[in-house]
């Protein structure tokens, strides 16, 4: 790798530092009235950082160029998580051009193993949501499903209108639900992290808004947030 591609490296990697400070972030949780969705935030955020960082110390000599663009990936993604801890909504555009960024990474981090796609059409761009409601989502398809699993897979993200709302189904190839779980609505099958969506839903739109998971076949979960006009 020559000294100008190192020096960008170095120079970017420094952004990603100063993106990270997860102190920061902490020191703001209890004033807000989502304090339990961010400290979750926080606790989750290192896991893809120090995987990605541990993926770029091998790119920087291998692939340089693949190296700047997953630093570029993680810049927007730490940003944008960053902004979303100080804020209450966001928009439909702004969670989806999150999860292309995480997705990007990740892409990167696994290979031909992932591939994915997002549908998000332009009438629902401006649609306000709270902030990284889908991210857990999207992480729990790869990381319990698609990760564990061999060989390749993929993720869809299809946001659309229903009657009443809109939908927002994530679609993925992997290991499926565990026949030992109980019924797929259950706070047991989500996890922490998606009981945190169901609950965040239920506190701002009530019995109006919900997540269900359904075994797709032949393998696979689909995870549909369904939110109220």
């Amino acid at each position: 790798m020559d000294t100008l591609a190192a020096v960008e490296i170095l120079h970017r990697l420094h952004d990603i530092v100063h993106l990270a400070d997860i102190d920061d972030v902490i020191g703001a949780q209890f004033l807000a009235p989502e304090s339990e969705w961010r400290l979750l935030r926080a606790h989750l955020d290192p896991y893809l950082l120090f995987n990605t960082l541990a993926t770029l110390r091998s790119l920087v000599d291998e692939d340089p160029r693949q190296a700047e663009r997953m630093i570029d990936q993680l810049i927007v993604y730490l940003r944008s998580t960053h902004a979303a801890s100080r804020d209450e909504v966001t928009t439909l555009q702004s969670e989806f051009a999150q999860l292309r960024a995480y997705l990007d990474i990740m892409s990167l981090r696994m290979g031909p193993r992932l591939a994915y796609r997002l549908d998000l059409p332009a009438e629902l761009e401006r649609i306000a949501i709270p902030p990284m409601l889908l991210q857990p989502l999207v992480e729990n398809a790869i990381r319990h499903g698609l990760e564990p699993k061999l060989g390749a897979g993929g993720v869809e993200v299809l946001a659309r209108s229903i009657e009443g709302g809109i939908e927002v189904a994530v679609d993925d190839s992997g290991l499926g639900l565990s026949p030992h779980l109980p019924a797929s609505g259950s706070d047991e099958v989500c996890g922490a992290g998606l009981k945190n969506v169901r609950d965040r839903l239920q506190t701002r739109y009530g019995l109006r808004a919900s997540l269900s998971l359904q075994a797709r076949s032949p393998c696979g979960v689909r995870a549909v947030v369904r939110i109220p006009s």
